[in-house]
């Protein structure tokens, strides 16, 4: 991996304890300062009241705890695909190098430069902001609110949406533009199970977190947290299945004509022997399998499902929050 995840990644390794802990530590943290500041301004109670910061940090810990359990399952996903490239073993690191750099590199920086920018702005320029107005020292929380806002929404959630909206698509079409596999991976679909979890994965935490974002933001940014959960649902529900369902039919195609080449190439003669019919018949069943094989990575109608019921619980936050 590369960029803004590299580092990611790095901080979680270096302090030495599993990542979904380092992440509920650090998030947790930065609630807690909230309450020490808040307590120390005589504004405890109105703090407690604004659900949006532990929202919030919850929001930093799904996209934290989401970003490096995507990373090591695309990493597996490479792995345990290599058996299926046409590539050789050193053709294939330089490869797999290549697409790890796609999903961590540009896109989570430029989403963390966007995101931090646009948190700025809304704090200290327009002053619209979601959490309360009225702290007995304002300015002190509004620096608190875009610090915490800045780690968890602005750097964690960054680092996520630019993997799951842009990185992995990227690096889907970098293995469906070099086209890097055997024929015999549209038979054997295992070789890319690993790829239909992490598809199913990503679409399912980018459901739970635009459903946080749009809970947190709504109601001081307006549309802009359901524009930014679209953006990051719908490329992530939609692309992968595009490309990979390119993958799976160039290599069927293939395997087909590999298989019919293979049938016609049996004697059907007077030199024809036991052992020839035998393998005819093999070819012939192969074949009909071979045809038969959906070039889907994943079922279409789970990830519909799954899209509706990410849009129903957008719904169901926007109506929460215009009631409260």
């Amino acid at each position: 991996m590369a960029g803004l995840l590299a580092f990611l990644e790095r901080l979680a390794d270096r302090v030495g304890v599993p990542y979904p802990v380092f992440f509920a530590v650090l998030c947790g943290s930065s609630y807690l300062v909230g309450v020490l500041l808040s307590w120390l301004m005589g504004s405890l109670d109105i703090f407690l009241a604004d659900h949006g910061f532990v929202l919030l940090c919850l929001f930093g810990f799904v996209c934290g705890f989401f970003a490096l359990l995507l990373a090591r399952i695309f990493d597996d996903a490479l792995e345990e695909a290599k058996s299926y490239a046409v590539l050789s073993e050193e053709e294939w690191r330089r490869f797999a190098s290549k697409v790890r750099g796609l999903v961590g590199g540009w896109p989570c920086l430029a989403f963390f430069l966007f995101w931090v920018v646009y948190s700025f702005y809304c704090v200290f320029v327009s002053r619209d902001v979601w959490w309360s107005r009225g702290y007995s020292w304002q300015f002190a929380m509004d620096v608190y609110g875009f610090l915490v806002q800045a780690l968890n929404g602005c750097f964690l959630g960054g680092v996520f949406m630019g993997m799951v909206s842009v990185g992995f698509n990227l690096a889907f079409r970098e293995i469906s533009a070099k086209d890097v596999f055997k024929a015999e991976v549209a038979s054997a679909r295992g070789g890319l199970a690993r790829f239909r979890g992490l598809v199913l994965a990503e679409t399912f935490a980018a459901a739970v977190a635009s459903a946080l974002a749009i809970s947190i933001w709504s109601g001081a940014a307006g549309y802009t947290p359901v524009i930014g959960s679209l953006a990051m649902v719908v490329p992530t529900a939609i692309y992968p299945h595009y490309v990979f369902h390119g993958v799976l039919s160039r290599a069927k195609e293939r395997r087909i004509k590999l298989l019919e080449e293979r049938i016609d190439a049996v004697p059907s003669d007077e030199r024809t022997t036991l052992g020839d019919l035998i393998t005819f018949n093999k070819l012939v069943m192969e074949l009909e399998k071979a045809k038969n094989v959906k070039p889907w990575l994943v079922d279409l109608k789970a990830v519909l499902k799954l899209v509706g019921a990410t849009a129903a619980s957008q719904v169901i936050a926007l109506v929460i929050d215009y009631l409260v």
